[in-house]
């Protein structure tokens, strides 16, 4: 087997205990649940989490390779990018997903504890990773009749906490919208005032051609930013670098868009600061968090009449 640095977190006897030595050594059948286990350090009367809560762990999933001749390791939270650089902590729902599931094994587990699990393989890839039931399992899998998971459980949150949470990160970044949009303009464009949907236009440059009208196909050239200036989509790259718009409502665009190109003419360069409520909004969306302004460099390069 590889290998592994514990960097402190794991005692010296869990690193002893997790070689492949020490995993010959009996595991124990939790006759409620079926999970085989072994604990490496238990504290019997620690606070323990209950289903749905959020765990906090470090993990080493490991088996044999796809010969089934030799120990490999599949994640290691020790190891981030393949460079030992810190240890990275996995979130795990604790919810059950098939009888024997590894959430069920950590649900026996105190706070600070630290256990080996042997967990079904099939029922892991198929019920816990919901992979295809259609496709072939991947040939690791079939070497495997179970995987080892050794787990230190770190912390867990309940439900309540994780709402708690929650609520209290959307309230900071509800805050930090507004000193941020107010630390942008004061910086670049302190003469920019919001107009009736709460958008800055930053700059502008008019179009000789048409005012966009209801019905109205639109190509749209764009780059959307952050307020640093990183961008996080644009339309460069797209077919003809533009994307097309067909301008009736209701139009599945955020609503700062439908504000701006329904006031714009064909050939009009506009950048603006849209506030989240214009944009994301609460949720967000990928790379985007709640709460987020957004910059928006918008050209319309063609604009055909729905007349």
């Amino acid at each position: 087997m590889k290998g592994i640095k514990f960097l402190g977190l794991f005692s010296v006897a869990f690193s002893f205990a997790f070689s492949i030595n020490a995993q010959q050594k009996a595991f124990k059948t939790d006759p409620v649940t079926g999970v085989q286990y072994r604990f490496i350090r238990h504290n019997a009367k620690g606070v323990k989490p209950v289903e749905n809560d959020m765990a906090r762990i470090v993990m080493v999933w490991s088996g044999k390779n796809t010969k089934g001749d030799a120990d490999s390791i599949f994640l290691d939270s020790h190891i981030k990018g393949g460079d030992s650089a810190g240890v990275l902590l996995q979130a795990i729902p604790l919810k059950k997903t098939f009888q024997g599931s590894l959430e069920q094994g950590i649900l026996m587990m105190a706070k600070g504890d630290s256990a080996i699990f042997k967990i079904n393989s099939d029922s892991l890839i198929y019920k816990t990773f919901n992979y295809p039931t259609n496709r072939p399992l991947p040939p690791y899998v079939k070497t495997n009749p179970t995987f080892t998971f050794a787990i230190k459980l770190v912390d867990f949150q309940t439900q309540e906490e994780m709402m708690a949470a929650k609520l209290a990160e959307l309230q900071a970044h509800k805050t930090k919208e507004k000193t941020d949009i107010a630390a942008y303009l004061k910086k670049n464009y302190p003469n920019a005032k919001p107009d009736a949907d709460s958008i800055f236009y930053l700059e502008t440059t008019k179009g000789t051609g048409p005012q966009v009208q209801d019905g109205d196909s639109l190509d749209v050239k764009y780059t959307g930013m952050f307020l640093d200036g990183k961008v996080f989509d644009k339309s460069e790259g797209r077919g003809k670098g533009t994307i097309p718009v067909h301008y009736k409502q209701p139009i599945p665009l955020i609503k700062g868009w439908i504000s701006v190109l329904g006031k714009m003419n064909q050939g009009e360069k506009v950048k603006i600061l849209i506030p989240s409520m214009m944009a994301y909004g609460t949720r967000g969306m990928g790379s985007i968090p709640p709460y987020t302004p957004l910059i928006f460099e918008m050209e319309i390069v063609n604009l055909k009449s729905a007349k």
